[in-house]
């Protein structure tokens, strides 16, 4: 704990903060190493699991890993493909189209892998509730065994083997994502072994966990420390060239690089066909091939974010400047259905309210919905979901598939049911901080606390400061249209780089102001700096 030591008094308010009351927890929580995982075997149906992974490879049969199209599907796929194969089995993917089957396990799938000599299936970030298709699997010659961290419905038949945390006692996996339970069995496949696993398997659960925001504290905590440290050595063809794209300025490695750059890049073949040059990439071994599956993700990325922003200008034009709607509608037939959710969330975060993006098919109306704390989404679908050909989802993001017919009705019944909660969802939430300190704070021993905090993300966010009275110099604006801020901010004295996102028409006034920030290591062309982010700056009249 010398980190904590060396920050004082603010170093233990932050560990306060995160819920740590004693020295062994703070002890366990800024040391995560693999001695904090668990034994897999707790897990329920691992045995099972595992010695019918066994029996397949020791009887040279034919494994099917049925993966999802997202980073977590994907990675879970990956990281089992390697430890089948690490073990001298045969095995195969399977990744459904977003356009196609989608989501869960489908039965013309599963007819053509039986076709194809599978006679074991594991499913990976999918397949708990899918009874029907388990028993037409079974009635091919084909067992099935799911890991999978979604909830499962009361009174399902079980498979073969299902391994999900949500039928644990005692909490045994709470917060694994599919890549983190698919992880749990690639872990006890080695135990049984008495191999160790590479380096690059838990950087697949990382990136996975990292890509489906599983909340960062326990296991998920140490494989995303793990995971980072690996891919930040690992000479894996695949994650090198992945890399060599994605990070190419070099730097700490760390989940702002994955959520922004990496993860990002292996999304985007699956948002606009097809996720198999991702699931290649991760699974490549030779050097020149993994070099230009980067190069093809990289160029889809590249797309990807060009038919974004045609997306968000044309959703601006149609929202135009008038009194917005409870939630936000936006739709037209040139939207592809794979940009609908980042569209809805980025359309939710600039206004601070629900936000459904529709891309109007023939027959039938697709639909991704983001929305802010305040909202309910899920619900408001549920209230009129008897009219949805497909649905689902959760508080914070949901979908449906509608007849065109009936979207109309739909809306204008999901408008009610938003504007009925009698919150203002354009209200936005206070901004927190963790403690409020002046500039002669930030020495080294607080940002070197401040970094062995992490890593961050969902429960585990980076601390937030607050410092009042600053001084304001070499202010300008940056990007398209001033959108950005930077300055620098001094405090008796003592004078540190700030860059706010999103702040160019921030109200600075003619004197001194307060900022709510957090620190960031920036890297750029080589060059490292520490730099203040901020989330807000105002006169410091506003606060008086």
């Amino acid at each position: 704990m010398g980190a904590a030591s060396g920050a004082g008094g603010l170093g233990a308010r932050l560990l306060h903060n995160r819920g740590l009351r004693n020295s062994d927890e703070a002890r366990t929580f800024l040391n995560p190493d693999l001695t904090q995982l668990s034994d897999p075997f707790e897990l329920p149906d691992m045995e099972a699991a595992v010695d019918r992974v066994f029996r397949a490879i020791g009887n040279r049969e034919k494994i099917a890993v049925f993966g999802d199209f997202d980073v977590d599907g994907l990675t879970a796929t990956a990281l089992l493909l390697h430890a089948i194969r690490d073990l001298g089995g045969t095995a195969v993917a399977h990744i459904p189209g977003r356009d196609g089957s989608g989501h869960g396990l489908d039965k013309d799938a599963l007819s053509r892998l039986a076709a194809d000599g599978v006679s074991l299936v594991i499913t990976v970030d999918t397949g708990s509730n899918d009874e029907d298709e388990v028993s037409f699997a079974g009635s091919l010659g084909v067992d099935v065994i799911v890991t999978d961290h979604h909830i499962v419905e009361p009174g399902v038949k079980r498979p073969l083997a299902l391994v999900n945390p949500h039928l644990s006692a005692d909490g045994v996996g709470d917060g694994l994502t599919g890549a983190g339970v698919a992880f749990k069995l690639a872990q006890a496949m080695y135990t049984r072994s008495g191999l160790n696993w590479p380096g690059h398997v838990i950087a697949l659960a990382a990136l996975g966990t990292v890509a489906d925001v599983g909340p960062l504290k326990g296991e998920n905590r140490v494989i995303v420390s793990e995971g980072l440290r690996q891919l930040g050595t690992t000479n894996h063809a695949g994650l090198s060239a992945l890399l060599e794209k994605a990070h190419p300025n070099g730097g700490d490695l760390d989940t702002e690089v994955l959520s922004f750059n990496v993860i990002p890049r292996l999304n985007a073949p699956g948002r606009l066909g097809e996720a198999g040059p991702s699931l290649n990439l991760l699974t490549a071994n030779d050097h020149a091939e993994a070099l230009a599956l980067a190069r093809q993700v990289d160029e889809v990325n590249t797309e990807r974010r060009r038919l974004s922003q045609d997306a968000w200008d044309a959703a601006r034009i149609e929202l135009g400047e008038g009194v917005m709607p409870a939630a936000l509608v936006v739709k037209s037939t040139e939207f592809r259905t794979g940009i609908l959710g980042p569209l809805a969330g980025r359309l939710s975060g600039e206004y601070g309210r629900p936000a459904i993006a529709i891309t109007l098919g023939k027959t039938h109306a697709r639909a991704s919905a983001r929305s802010p704390e305040s909202v309910d989404i899920h619900a408001a679908f549920a209230a009129v979901s008897d009219r949805f050909e497909q649905w689902g989802g959760h508080a914070r993001a949901a979908g449906f598939t509608v007849a065109n017919d009936r979207l109309d009705e739909v809306l204008d019944a999901i408008q009610a049911s938003v504007a009925a909660v009698g919150v203002d969802p354009g209200d936005t939430p206070a901004l927190q901080a963790d403690a409020e300190i002046g500039f002669s704070e930030l020495g080294r021993p607080t940002w070197d606390f401040v970094k062995a905090l992490g890593p961050y993300g969902e429960e585990n966010p980076a601390p937030v400061f607050v410092t009042r009275n600053l001084n304001p110099v070499q202010v300008r604006t940056m990007g398209a249209g001033g959108r950005h801020l930077r300055m620098a901010l001094s405090d008796e004295g003592e004078s540190w780089d700030a860059v706010g996102f999103g702040l160019g028409n921030a109200p600075l006034g003619g004197g001194t102001v307060d900022a709510i920030y957090s620190l960031r290591t920036n890297t750029w062309r080589g060059r490292t700096r520490q730099e203040l982010h901020l989330l807000d700056v105002r006169a410091s009249a506003v606060y008086s």
